[in-house]
């Protein structure tokens, strides 16, 4: 069996992705993108839900195009939106597609069985375009607010941590 090249190109591009993000740099490059100063926690956790909805949702060919665009077109970090698109990776795709397809189960009146008709073919695609839009807005919405409570939560101990420091040396002098 031959493996088509633009999948291998997909395939060895999401693999860099991969090690580039679990490389020391890369982590460090993630913790600089989220930790910016400059950008509100909304931003950063509204960055992290588009991220993951894009990385979702049944547009496969234009995740990453559709990523870059909207990122840019909201004002959006930048860095946070694609990190956070690559959900799709070779490793969890068949996870997604499957939770995609029992989720649209939800949307649709039964369970479509029997012949590879054309009709319960498209049934099946309906099935899994309703799941992979249902799962990416819940998974999203929780990303989102995941993020922005973690953030919160970070800027709560660091300020909490520096109040202390400065107390206690203030105690020992």
């Amino acid at each position: 069996m031959r493996i088509p090249k633009a999948l291998k190109v997909n395939i060895i591009k999401s693999i860099k992705v991969a090690a580039a993000l679990c490389s020391k740099k890369g982590l460090k490059k993630l913790a600089a993108q989220l930790y910016d100063p400059n950008q509100s926690d909304e931003r950063k956790a509204f960055s992290a839900a588009l991220g993951i909805f894009l990385g979702i949702i049944p547009i496969w060919g234009f995740q990453t195009l559709s990523a870059i665009f909207l990122s840019v077109f909201f004002k959006l970090n930048k860095a946070l939106v694609l990190i956070f698109s690559h959900i799709s990776l070779p490793p969890l795709l068949p996870f997604v597609i499957f939770l995609s397809y029992k989720t649209g189960s939800l949307w649709m009146p039964a369970s479509v069985h029997g012949t590879g008709s054309a009709q319960n073919l498209k049934a099946h695609l309906q099935q899994y375009i309703y799941g992979g839009i249902s799962l990416a807005a819940v998974v999203s919405l929780a990303t989102g607010l995941l993020t922005f409570a973690t953030l919160k939560l970070i800027k709560f101990v660091k300020k909490y941590r520096l109040e202390a420091g400065t107390k206690a040396t203030l105690t020992l002098a």
